[in-house]
Formats: structure tokens, sequence, C-alpha cells
């Protein structure tokens, strides 16, 4: 209390445009990191890289498949037995159950991040408070020294 007998005002900090914009960030990486998708993704991550066959026949399929990609993409005719080869390598993938169910869970995660990304790049709607980004007391000028 002040002499005059009313309650001192606490001053009120008010976040930077840019720092709103971090705190917001790291909001919604903590809430994609709250859902069931990104724990499952998670824990078959770890387990990925546990199993040293189930890597293994991945990096291989990986690598197979960027090659056969490259030489179709380049016009050289891929062979019969590359043909089979990839073939019987896919068909080892399509068995393993930790795979399949990786590549989904890892297919399912990045089209969330892609569609997170799409709408940071595109929202709905008009900008929220253009005024904030210019700093108060220093006669309108614009922020620049983030």
């Amino acid at each position: 209390m002040t002499c005059g007998g009313r309650a001192r005002r606490k001053p009120v900090y008010r976040m930077s445009p840019m720092e709103e914009i971090l705190n917001k960030a790291n909001e919604l990486g903590l809430m994609i990191r709250g859902t069931d998708l990104y724990r499952r993704y998670e824990e078959l991550s770890v387990k990925m890289d546990a199993d040293d066959a189930a890597k293994k026949l991945l990096e291989e399929y990986a690598r197979v498949s960027e090659e056969l990609y490259v030489k179709e993409s380049s016009g050289s005719p891929i062979g019969v037995d590359e043909k089979k080869s990839f073939q019987d390598l896919t068909e080892k993938v399509s068995q393993n159950r930790l795979i399949k169910e990786y590549i989904a869970t890892q297919s399912y995660f990045l089209n969330l991040m892609m569609q997170i990304q799409k709408i940071i790049s595109e929202p709905a709607g008009e900008p929220i408070e253009q005024t904030r980004i210019i700093k108060p007391n220093s006669g309108g000028k614009i922020i620049t020294d983030f």
C-alpha cells in the first residue's frame, strides 16, 4: 500500500510479439508430443533402433529403392534380376510386423507435420494484432532487432 491508502500496482510484463510467437510454437510442440501418434512413433523408433535385423532390412530397402528410382528417372533400364531382387526385398519388408507398423506410423506422423507446415504457411483468417509489431514508446518504429 502507498501512503494514500491505495494498493500499488505491479508492473505488467508484456511479451514481445516474437516471444509470443515462440511461446505458441513451444505450446504446439508440447501438444504434438502429447499425442498418441507421437508417443507411438517414438516407441517404434526405439524398437527399430534396438532391432538390428529390422533396421538393416529397412536401410537396404531404402537404398535399393533409391537406386532404382535414380535409374528409372535417368531413363536407364532396370534389369529383370534387379526387379526380382527388389520384389523379394519388398516381400521381406512387408512380412516384418515392426517395419510395417513403423513405416505406417511414420507416414501418419509426417503427414501431420506437413499439414501443420501448410497451415503455418497458409493460415486461414486475418493476421492477429498487426499493430503489436510496433515498439511501445518508439515513435512508431517497426521492430527489426529480433
